[in-house]
């Protein structure tokens, strides 16, 4: 019996995972256990990757621009984000929108929650101009301006590295020919993709999503298939009025490697910063976060609400499936009602277990808000109700 082949050996370097052959012959392929296993890195544990592109999509007025704020001063603070582990680093905000208010905002988020004030210059570097020329130029500025911002930082905040840059918003900043041609934006997003990558940064686009929520974010469905990670930022807001009733949510609608689904509801707060010319108080906004389901005003969601999530949760671990819920969607990851509804009614005890008309009430009403906070959809595919976290 002739001897089996020598088994190739790879080896990596640390900075660009080039591969080499340490044997004679080139393979094209990796094997199995060639290199240790490597392990996912975050910005934000289990929400933001380390390197690569997440985007930030909410409707209009739900906060999104907030949010992004938040993520940025939890990074240069060092802190928790939501009770996740964060890694700290300076953030780049370019501001193709709402520029103006930038300053005031972080002003208020600082002397509201993050008290622990840094010595020195602060590491949140901004620009608040719209680029020139078509989207390629764009791209090559956009890359130019994350590594004058990287020198900026290893010069003027060496233990604060740019990790984050956020481009608010996506639209209004890159001159896309057509936000709904598929091919196009795939084409853009793995491009904005090759510059994180090759800058070492996470860039976060902040999205608007359709006056639907449970549709996604405008335009192609490209630009959630080519992110690395999606946050979506929903409220319930009256469309003529723009009036926002109750609480707003954050949700963690795409990842890799972590969890999808609820993170935490949250209000806008506002806090004196100052006085204007005419004598009146200036009050910038800042996030708020309390846990999923509660409102404005302070109250916890109900217990029926609580095992309703729980349940969606335990069903989508063992029993989650692609389902294309929409013709010009890609598939979401849902669940059956009924599983669901089965899962619900072994954790909901009631007194006696057998009531099962107290259960099915309680299901209806947590089902029906659950809905209405737009933290999940539902749609009947095919004979069969699905349920599944609300995503971009």
């Amino acid at each position: 019996m002739s001897p089996l082949p020598r088994p190739v050996v790879l080896s990596y370097d640390n900075d660009n995972r080039r591969q080499t052959d340490a044997v004679q012959g080139d393979s094209p392929f990796r094997r199995f256990g060639d290199r240790p296993l490597e392990m996912p890195r975050y910005l934000i544990k289990g929400v933001l990757p380390l390197v690569g592109v997440a985007l930030l999509a909410g409707q209009f007025s739900s906060g999104k621009t907030f949010i992004g704020l938040d993520v940025s001063l939890s990074l240069i603070h060092g802190v928790e984000f939501l009770g996740r582990k964060t890694k700290p680093g300076a953030a780049l905000w370019l501001a193709a929108e709402g520029g103006g208010l930038i300053e005031r905002n972080i002003i208020a988020a600082r002397k509201a929650k993050f008290t622990d004030a840094l010595d020195g210059p602060f590491p949140f570097l901004w620009e608040d101009a719209v680029p020139k020329g078509d989207t390629n130029a764009i791209l090559a500025e956009l890359k130019a301006k994350i590594r004058a911002a990287k020198g900026e930082c290893d010069e003027h905040h060496p233990d604060r590295p740019l990790r984050l840059v956020v481009v608010d918003t996506l639209a209004a900043y890159f001159a896309l020919e057509d936000e709904n041609d598929n091919a196009k934006v795939g084409t853009f997003m793995a491009r904005l993709g090759e510059i994180a990558r090759e800058e070492r940064v996470l860039i976060m686009p902040i999205c608007h999503m359709g006056k639907s929520a449970e549709g996604g974010i405008r335009g192609a469905s490209a630009f959630g298939a080519g992110a690395d990670a999606a946050i979506a930022v929903l409220a319930d807001i009256n469309q003529a009025t723009g009036e926002v009733s109750e609480c707003r949510t954050i949700s963690l609608a795409k990842t890799r490697d972590g969890h999808p689904g609820p993170l935490a509801s949250f209000s806008l707060e506002r806090i004196e910063i100052g006085i204007d010319e005419d004598g009146e108080p200036v009050m910038p906004g800042y996030v708020k976060f309390a846990p999923v389901g509660t409102n404005s005003k302070g109250k916890q969601p109900s217990r029926a609400v609580r095992n309703l999530i729980d349940s969606i949760n335990e069903v989508m671990l063992k029993r989650g499936a692609d389902v294309q819920v929409f013709e010009d969607a890609p598939p979401r990851k849902a669940v059956r009602i009924d599983h669901v509804r089965d899962e619900f009614n072994r954790r909901h005890a009631v007194g006696d277990s057998a009531d099962t008309s107290t259960k099915r009430q309680a299901y209806g009403r947590a089902f029906d808000k659950v809905l209405k906070d737009q933290l999940y959809a539902s749609r009947i595919v095919g004979g069969v109700e699905y349920i599944w976290p609300i995503q971009v």
